[in-house]
């Protein structure tokens, strides 16, 4: 077996999920300000926005952690209402579908019997809806999705990234890891790992690049070749 471990980012690396958020915080916040949310006011206040600022924007008011929180978990009651709902994004009736040729390096990967995890800052609710609606048992057993558990600190804090590589145990200047944010990159960078591709398909933040321990950038997976990491 190759000594090498893979630990994959999910949101916005494995799933392209960005117009699923985008749209659930539009339904969220025109409930909130009891009116129609622009698509023009989608992308001033809520595209790489924080929970916080696109709250606060839209209520007209300064929120507490605790308010936010609240808030928060009802958007992303909406956002999981649009993944298992069909026709809501586009007029196919298309199922939510993972990163392009993810699928095809996870089989090689497996194949190829190197250790896999995932460090997540998704909830337990998400989670447990993409571990089902993406059948991810071919290739990770439950215990190796590392998700917050009220022990661990979030993104860009290492501690994800470290319970990864505890799983996958292999030591981590021989993990590769896959992210898509600043923060996700700081955590993995944090954790040990030198070797990070960033994943640019779903995202906003394009100068991951630039940053320390990121040696290559791919937009999806059906780019990963020679090239891309010389």
């Amino acid at each position: 077996m190759i000594d090498l471990g893979v630990i994959f980012d999910f949101n916005g690396t494995m799933f392209f999920d960005g117009a699923y958020h985008n749209r659930a915080w539009q339904l969220c916040a025109a409930d909130l300000a009891m009116r129609e949310i622009t698509e023009q006011e989608v992308k001033a206040w809520i595209v790489g926005r924080t929970p916080k600022e696109i709250l606060e924007h839209f209520l007209g008011y300064s929120l507490t952690d605790s308010m936010v929180h609240q808030f928060s978990m009802e958007k992303e009651r909406i956002y999981r209402s649009l993944l298992v709902k069909e026709n809501l994004l586009t007029k196919e009736k298309k199922k939510p579908e993972l990163a392009p040729g993810l699928e095809t390096f996870l089989n090689y990967l497996r194949n190829a019997q190197i250790p896999l995890a995932i460090a997540s800052t998704a909830d337990v609710q998400n989670m447990t809806l993409y571990y089902d609606m993406f059948q991810l048992e071919r290739w990770f057993e439950w215990d190796r999705i590392l998700i917050p558990d009220g022990k661990m600190k979030m993104k860009p804090e290492p501690d994800l990234y470290q319970a990864a590589i505890r799983k996958v145990k292999i030591r981590p200047e021989h993990c590769l890891a896959f992210e898509d944010s600043g923060a996700g990159r700081e955590s993995a960078y944090q954790a040990g790992i030198r070797h990070i591709v960033a994943v640019t398909g779903d995202s906003w933040n394009t100068g991951l690049m630039h940053e320390p321990g990121v040696i290559a950038s791919i937009r999806d997976f059906t780019e990963l070749n020679e090239k891309n990491f010389k």
